[in-house]
């Protein structure tokens, strides 16, 4: 069997890219978003093809790399608009071309806008200290 010079593994309730071209695992969220969550960019890092890419992500996670990193990006967009940060400044921060690109896709994902999202989990958080 062929060794693999790329790996993603399960530890600890996170997913780490081995590289022989690593000196350290890495988290696969951090390799995404330094990446811009572009399949072509972490495969340029990996130094792999997209194939080898797709082909050692699914038998690491199960789904494909866009499939992934959507739902990774949703999860940190949630956690950012918790934080109070701009709509604007976390459609930035994630890679995302514009707002209205972002909040398309906010709204695809958790069926409710980032605003409404905001507000609602603003008053929540009031009412629950309150």
């Amino acid at each position: 069997m062929k060794r693999r010079d790329v790996e993603i593994v399960h530890r600890n309730g996170q997913f780490w890219v081995l590289s022989v071209r690593e000196a350290q695992p890495r988290l696969l969220t951090e390799m995404a978003r330094a990446c811009g969550y572009s399949v072509a960019r972490i495969c340029q890092r990996l130094e792999i093809s997209e194939r080898q890419f797709r082909r050692v992500f699914a038998d690491g996670i199960g789904m494909a790399p866009k499939e992934w990193m959507r739902q990774d990006r949703m999860v940190t967009a949630r956690s950012l608009l918790r934080e109070g940060r701009s709509i604007k400044e976390v459609a930035m921060d994630l890679g995302y071309t514009a707002s209205k690109v972002f909040a398309r896709e906010f709204n695809g994902f958790y069926e409710v806008s980032p605003t409404h999202f905001q507000r609602k989990d603003c008053s929540f958080r009031m009412r629950a200290a309150g």
